[in-house]
């Protein structure tokens, strides 16, 4: 594994953590934040990469919040 996949695997399982136990008002504001450090961090995430951390916190998102997923996909690749 190289160092940026460490790293990513490393945010990645912050946001696992930080989910936990969120209300679904909580979880699209957590995705953003992780994504904002990432990009600090000099790290960027592969939409393959945001589809992994989706499908393990999509049980917990409204049908609201699922149906704005590829609008949010999309404004995540173009930061």
């Amino acid at each position: 594994m190289s160092e940026l996949d460490f790293r990513k695997q490393l945010l990645i399982n912050e946001f696992k953590s930080m989910s936990k136990g969120k209300n679904k008002d909580e979880i699209l504001p957590l995705m953003l934040a992780i994504s904002s450090k990432a990009k600090q961090a000099g790290i960027s995430f592969t939409k393959e990469d945001m589809l992994l951390i989706i499908d393990q916190v999509k049980d917990e998102l409204s049908e609201q919040e699922k149906k704005i997923l590829p609008e949010l996909l999309l404004l995540m690749e173009h930061r």
